[in-house]
């Protein structure tokens, strides 16, 4: 009896030591049974930038090797983002043979392993390279009579690799890719849109529409288009398409650059065409209006305006942060002569931020120019006050302070003129010249603080200067 309780005791204790010595053995039981250890099928490591610092906020993604004889070469991935030390790990791998690559949009880096298994082991330290870039916009030729709509989204991708981007239509994009030559395929962004289209005998060339770009370096820009994606048109027309646009596509560029000078990505762009606000008089408000927001590099893209109430414009910048404005800037001017006959892209260079001023001013009426007296009856008489070549115009009545808010920093002009849009649409329409009946007056304005400004004065326009 006392040998086979020592007996069953040790085989307890050998079947314990070796569930304690044996790490492989510990892991994640499947829906099969089966034990997996989970720490075999981690991938991780850290990614250096090219000058040996770590890559932080790098996008790293997994993806399946591609099928070759698939019509669409986008394979299955999955992402992950890197730490303030440049270290990424993935739960679980994708499939024993996989690719990874990684792109540093902060350092216009990126990284790509075509090949790779677990056991290789390739991606534990990861050096980035300087990347190429494709630039251009995409637009979509919408066809009314089409069984099916499309939608505005689609994607942008490498063909068989994890380089791939959302895009919008009538929107500028970019993508940072490894050397080397490519086919860039264009395809709608809704899996759903693209099973339906398929379901009603769409052909997978028509909906998946691929570019051949040219060989590209690091460093290098290429700007292949615009590109046009249509439900109709032939799949080897779309790089004609894009040449045939090319001749007729006029837009205005920049680079918005924050408060500490790196790219600023996410800016609100507003063209402002009217700088005087006199189309301000038919409403009760004035707002910014974001035409377009810059990419991760700050870049922005927008079409020459069409048309311009004055002979000049510019552009205004906006960063929000928990819906509030951050950070605010403003471009130069531009004339029409900057922009007519204009055939390509016009970079009008960079625009750094600052944090936004405020402005608090009053106006007192003053109904003969040659009398100062200030008069007391201050309800008979609206006024128009805002910053020229900004979205910032305010109206009330005279005698009253009022508040600007938002509004760039350093030296502006605000202009003044009357409230009522019946008589300044026909001042606006006479030959009088705007300076008798519009006020400028220079203000410099503090970073991130208010500037108060002493009250201004307001005499009415009178009806003899239309004789």
């Amino acid at each position: 009896m006392k040998k086979l309780k020592f007996a069953i005791f040790a085989l307890v204790a050998v079947l314990t030591l070796m569930a304690c010595s044996n790490d492989k053995a510990a892991g994640t039981v499947t829906d099969t049974g089966n034990t997996v250890a989970e720490a075999d099928y981690q991938v991780a490591g850290v990614v250096l930038r090219v000058d040996g610092t770590p890559a932080s906020e790098a996008v790293v993604r997994m993806a399946r090797m591609a099928v070759i004889d698939s019509v669409l070469h986008v394979p299955e991935q999955i992402e992950v983002v890197t730490d303030t030390d440049g270290v990424y790990a993935f739960d679980s791998a994708i499939a024993d043979t996989f690719q990874l690559a990684v792109i540093d949009t902060s350092a216009v880096e990126v990284f790509f392993l075509p090949r790779t298994t677990l056991k290789a082991k390739a991606f534990d330290s990861i050096q980035l390279e300087k990347a190429a870039v494709v630039s251009s916009v995409l637009y979509f030729d919408e066809v009314e009579d089409s069984s099916i709509s499309v939608g505005g989204h689609f994607v942008t991708c490498l063909s068989g690799t994890p380089f791939c981007n959302d895009v919008f239509a009538a929107d500028s994009f970019y993508m940072l890719v490894p050397a080397g030559n490519w086919d860039l395929e264009i395809f709608p962004g809704d899996s759903l849109t693209v099973a339906r289209m398929r379901s009603l005998g769409f052909a997978d060339s028509l909906i998946y529409r691929s570019l051949s770009l040219n060989r590209m370096y690091e460093g290098d820009t290429v700007s292949p288009g615009p590109i046009v994606w249509s439900v109709t048109a032939k799949a080897d027309t779309l790089i004609k398409e894009s040449e045939k646009e090319t001749k007729n596509v006029a837009r205005i560029s920049g680079t918005v650059l924050c408060k500490n000078g790196d790219p600023c990505a996410n800016v609100e762009v507003m063209t402002i065409r009217d700088i005087y606000g006199f189309e301000f008089v038919e409403g009760d408000s004035l707002e910014f209006v974001a035409q377009t927001t810059t990419d991760s590099l700050g870049r922005w893209w927008l079409p020459v305006p069409d048309s311009l109430p004055g002979d000049s414009f510019r552009f205004e910048f906006r960063s929000l942060k928990d819906e509030k404005v951050a950070q605010v800037g403003i471009s130069r001017y531009l004339t029409k002569k900057d922009i007519d006959g204009l055939k390509d892209t016009l970079d009008i260079g960079k625009t750094t931020l600052s944090k936004p001023s405020s402005l608090v001013s009053g106006v007192s009426l003053v109904v003969d120019r040659e009398d100062t007296t200030q008069s007391n009856n201050c309800m008979v008489n609206s006024v128009v006050v805002g910053i020229k070549g900004t979205s910032h115009f305010v109206r009330d009545v005279t005698c009253y302070m009022l508040m600007l808010d938002g509004l760039p920093t350093g030296d502006q002009q605000v202009v003044l003129y009357s409230g009522d849009p019946k008589v300044m649409a026909k001042l606006r329409k006479s030959e009088v010249p705007t300076t008798f009946y519009v006020t400028f007056t220079a203000v410099s304005l503090p970073e991130g603080s208010v500037q108060q400004q002493q009250w201004m004065t307001y005499t009415p326009p009178s009806q003899n200067i239309f004789k």
